[in-house]
């Protein structure tokens, strides 16, 4: 392993740190169940252990670029949708405060219709009434009329002509 000897890893001096070596190094070995593990020293161990530090500090690296991306992704989605909810709202808020102001109107057109409604009403009660007064008038006026005698009256309109034709021949002149 030619990359073991270029790692320079820190003697330890105390025990406490040593026992923390060996409990590291004794997990690691417990945990691969991989063969190559078996015979290795404190020393190899500690360093296959760093190299799968590496990755794993990799790997979190990468997770945490990929999360800052879709937070700023996600920042960036909500700065263009939440304008255009805002404005969507407000219309809709404008909406309906003409379909109010609609209904008001509506409402005021049928009050207003509601009382032409009973005027037109009082009005053919005041026709009926005026039709009935007025029918025995017309009734007395048609017998009247069927009373006269036509005749007689052809007579004094043919009289009443005699009379003016001179009159009308003496003015003229």
């Amino acid at each position: 392993m030619a990359d073991n000897q270029n790692i320079m890893v820190p003697e330890v001096n105390t025990e406490a740190a040593q026992e923390n070596v060996n409990a590291v190094s004794q997990a690691v070995a417990v945990k691969a169940s991989n063969k190559e593990f078996e015979g290795l020293s404190e020393r190899d161990l500690l360093v296959e252990l760093l190299k799968e530090q590496r990755k794993a500090s990799k790997r979190s690296l990468i997770t945490a670029i990929s999360l800052v991306i879709i937070c700023v992704a996600f920042a960036g989605s909500l700065l263009i949708i939440v304008p255009k909810i805002v404005s969507t709202l407000n219309n809709a808020y404008k909406a309906i405060d003409s379909i109010q102001t609609v209904v008001a109107n509506a409402d005021k057109a049928l009050s207003s219709v509601e009382q032409s409604l009973d005027g037109i009403d009082e009005m053919v009660k005041n026709v009926d009434k005026v039709v009935t007064d007025n029918s025995d008038a017309v009734t007395k006026t048609v017998e009247k009329v069927s009373n006269i005698d036509i005749a007689t009256l052809n007579k004094s309109i043919k009289d009443l002509s005699e009379i003016i034709a001179p009159l009308a021949k003496f003015f003229r002149r």
